[in-house]
C-alpha cells in the first residue's frame, strides 16, 4: 500500500529529473572571434570554447591557431599569420632593458593587431560566415573591440574575454569601478595599503592608461568604421554600450580586491582541467624516478629557450648540473649541447599535467599568466625571470605573497641562478606559503568553466542581461569618479565664498562710513 502511495511521488520526481535534463541539452550558437600573432593570447578562450562544445553547444573559433585534434561541436576558421612571430620574440628578450625598442616594438605589435582585423573581414570562410549564418553569442577577445558590430550584425549579445587581470580598458565597458585610491592599478601591483606617493603613482599611471586607451578606441573606431558602415549599423561608441558580459582572468584570492559590477564575472584558473590527461611514458617514468624531486623549466609558448644567449644559457646548464634534482626542460630544437646528466629536453612540455606530479618542486618561468596560474593551483613555488608586458606586473604579485624569487635576466650568472635554485628548494617557506595560497584558490562554490558557462548561458536566455548593465556605462571618466560634480561644488564654493566676502566687506565699509560720519558731526 505504501508503495503505492509513492508511485505519484516516483512519477513526478522522474518528470522533475527529465525536465532538469531536458534544460541541460539547450544548444547556443556561439562564435568568438580573438585574431592574435601569439597563441597565449588564446589559452583562456580557446579552454572555454572546449568546455561549452563538451556541454552540448555548437562553438566557432575564428583565429590563428587551431586545435591539434578535431573535437565535436568546435569549429576553427583559420587566419594564416604572415609574419616571423620567433624573429620579434627573440629580439624583444635581447632588448628588454631597452624602452625606446620596446615602445616601437608595441607599435608594430598593435599595427598587427589592426592588419590582422581586415584580414579577418575579407576572409572568405569568415565573409561566408557573416552572409549566411547566425549565432546566439558573440565572444570577443579584450582587444579585438573592432569586431564589436558583430553583435548588431547577428542580431545577439556581445561578451568580450579578456585572458589578463582586470584593466582600465575591461573595467569601462561594463562600467566597473577603478577603486584608484584603494586598489592597486594592475601594471603596478602595489601592496595594500598604498601609501600617500603610492596612491599618487598609482594615479598616474592609472590616468596614462586612460589617455593610451583613448586613443586605441579612436583607431578602434576606424577600423570598425570601415567594416560596419555608419548607414547600416549603429555608431562605435553605441556599440560599445552594448557589451552584456566581461569575463575576466582573475581570481580575488590573487590579491589586489576590487569591487565588480554584476556584469564583471572572474573566471580564473578556467584553462585548468579538473582531469588530468596521462602524461607521455617517457616524462612519466623520468618524474617517478625523481627521487630528490624535479624542477620544471619552461618560458612558455612565445619566449623559447633556444633564444637564450649562450653564456646565460650555459650559466643554467651548469646551475642545474650541479644538482640532485632532476629537470625536465622545454628545448625547442633536437640537441642541447653540454645538457647535464639529469635533464630531460622537450620542444613541447604538457605543463599543467607535469605540475600535478608530486615530485615537482620548483618551477623556473618567465613569469606568464597562465604560468602562474597553474603554479599556484597546484603549489608549486617560482622562481620568475620575466621579460616584457604584464609578465613584470604579475611576477610583483607573487613576489610580494611570498612563494617566488625573482632573478632579473640581464643579472642572471650561474652563482645568482644557483642561490635562487637553493633559496627555493630549501626554504620551506615558499613551498607552505604556495601550498595555503592553492588552498584558497581553489575554494570556490563552481569551478571557473560552470561559472563562465553560467553567465554565458544566462546573458543569452535573457537576450544580453540589459538588467544587470551599469549606469556607469554611459558616464565618461570625469562624470563617472564625480570630479565634474567636485570641480563644480569648488567652484560653487569659491563663488559663494567671494560673494560673501564681498557683502561682508560692504558692509563692514558702511558701518566704518556711519561710524566716522557720527564721529565727524559729533566734532562739528
Amino acid at each position: 500500500m505504501k508503495g503505492l502511495l509513492n508511485l505519484p511521488s516516483l512519477g513526478l520526481f522522474f518528470f522533475l529529473a527529465m525536465g532538469c535534463q531536458m534544460q541541460n541539452v539547450v544548444s547556443y550558437k556561439i562564435l568568438l572571434v580573438n585574431p592574435s600573432f601569439t597563441s597565449s593570447h588564446l589559452f583562456v578562450s580557446s579552454k572555454l570554447l572546449k568546455g561549452l562544445a563538451k556541454m552540448g553547444h555548437e562553438v566557432t573559433m575564428v583565429s590563428s591557431f587551431p586545435q591539434s585534434k578535431p573535437l565535436k561541436n568546435y569549429r576553427d576558421v583559420v587566419l594564416p599569420l604572415d609574419i616571423d612571430k620567433d624573429t620579434v620574440i627573440s629580439d624583444m628578450v635581447k632588448n628588454t632593458k631597452n624602452p625606446w625598442y620596446m615602445i616601437t616594438r608595441m607599435i608594430e605589435r598593435l599595427k598587427m593587431y589592426y592588419d590582422i582585423t581586415n584580414r579577418t573581414m575579407s576572409n572568405p570562410e569568415f565573409k561566408q560566415i557573416m552572409d549566411n549564418e547566425s549565432f546566439d553569442l558573440v565572444i570577443l577577445g579584450l582587444f579585438s573591440n573592432q569586431f564589436i558590430g558583430l553583435g548588431y550584425h547577428f542580431k545577439c549579445p556581445v561578451i568580450i574575454i579578456s585572458h589578463i587581470k582586470p584593466i582600465y580598458s575591461s573595467s569601462e565597458l561594463v562600467g566597473n569601478p577603478l577603486g584608484i585610491a584603494a586598489t592597486s592599478n594592475t601594471f603596478n601591483s602595489y601592496g595594500r595599503p598604498m601609501s600617500f606617493l603610492q596612491r599618487v603613482k598609482n594615479m598616474l599611471i592609472t590616468c596614462s592608461e586612460i589617455l593610451i586607451i583613448n586613443v586605441f578606441r579612436y583607431i578602434d573606431k576606424m577600423y570598425y568604421d570601415s567594416n560596419f558602415p555608419p548607414n547600416k549599423y549603429p555608431s562605435f561608441d553605441e556599440a560599445l554600450r552594448n557589451i552584456s558580459l566581461v569575463l575576466v582572468n582573475h581570481h580575488f584570492s590573487q590579491g589586489n580586491i576590487r569591487a565588480h559590477v554584476p556584469a564583471m564575472v572572474e573566471i580564473g584558473g578556467i584553462h585548468i582541467e579538473e582531469e588530468r590527461d596521462a602524461l607521455p611514458m617517457d616524462i612519466q617514468e623520468f618524474l617517478d624516478s625523481a627521487s630528490n624531486g624535479a624542477i620544471l623549466f619552461s618560458f612558455g609558448s612565445n619566449v623559447k629557450s633556444s633564444m637564450l644567449p649562450k653564456p646565460k644559457l650555459d650559466a643554467i646548464l651548469r646551475a642545474f648540473g650541479g644538482l640532485k634534482q632532476k629537470v625536465l626542460f622545454k628545448w625547442e630544437n633536437d640537441d642541447l649541447p653540454n645538457k647535464p646528466h639529469n635533464m630531460m629536453i622537450k620542444k613541447w612540455l604538457p605543463q599543467t599535467d607535469i605540475l600535478a606530479h608530486k615530485n615537482i618542486k620548483l618551477f623556473v618561468s618567465h613569469g606568464g599568466i597562465a604560468s602562474i596560474t597553474e603554479a599556484l593551483y597546484f603549489a608549486v613555488p617560482l622562481i620568475t625571470i620575466p621579460f616584457f608586458g604584464d609578465q613584470l606586473s604579475n611576477v610583483q604579485v607573487v613576489l610580494a605573497e611570498g612563494w617566488a624569487y625573482k632573478l632579473n635576466f640581464d643579472d642572471l650568472t650561474e652563482e645568482s641562478f644557483s642561490v635562487a635554485v637553493e633559496e627555493v628548494l630549501t626554504n620551506p617557506q615558499y613551498r607552505n606559503i604556495a601550498q595555503e595560497k592553492s588552498r584558497l584558490y581553489r575554494d570556490r562554490p563552481m569551478s571557473a568553466l560552470q561559472t563562465a558557462a553560467y553567465w554565458i548561458e544566462y546573458v543569452i536566455r535573457h537576450k544580453g542581461a540589459v538588467h544587470m548593465q551599469s549606469h556607469a556605462v554611459h558616464l565618461n571618466f570625469w562624470q563617472n569618479n564625480s570630479i565634474d560634480v567636485i570641480a563644480f561644488l569648488v567652484v560653487a564654493a569659491i563663488f559663494l565664498i567671494y560673494k560673501f566676502s564681498i557683502a561682508i566687506t560692504k558692509f563692514l565699509w558702511k558701518q566704518l562710513k556711519k561710524k566716522l560720519f557720527a564721529r565727524k558731526q559729533k566734532q562739528m
